[in-house]
């Protein structure tokens, strides 16, 4: 995702479900509490994001939320990869 232009809950909410996926399939005690962490964030960006539709998080997260999706969209097509 070169140039990515922040899409509202829906991108957080599918990253979420991203990072989900990836806590269920940890073994590493240390991966999972940073997953955990970042869910938590995702979390109350996503709350912000569904009570103020015009809501515009940091550039830091958006960031963050490029790079999971950017993740989940290699996970899901793995022959673009």
């Amino acid at each position: 995702m070169t140039e990515y232009a922040f899409g509202g809950a829906a991108d957080i909410d599918r990253a979420i479900g991203y990072l989900v996926g990836l806590d269920n399939a940890q073994t590493n005690a240390l991966a999972v509490i940073e997953i955990d962490d970042a869910i938590t964030e995702l979390q109350a960006e996503y709350e912000k994001s569904v009570a103020d539709p015009s809501y515009q998080p940091d550039e830091d997260f958006i960031a963050r939320l490029s790079g999971y999706l950017e993740r989940a969209d290699d996970a899901d097509n793995p022959q673009l990869a």
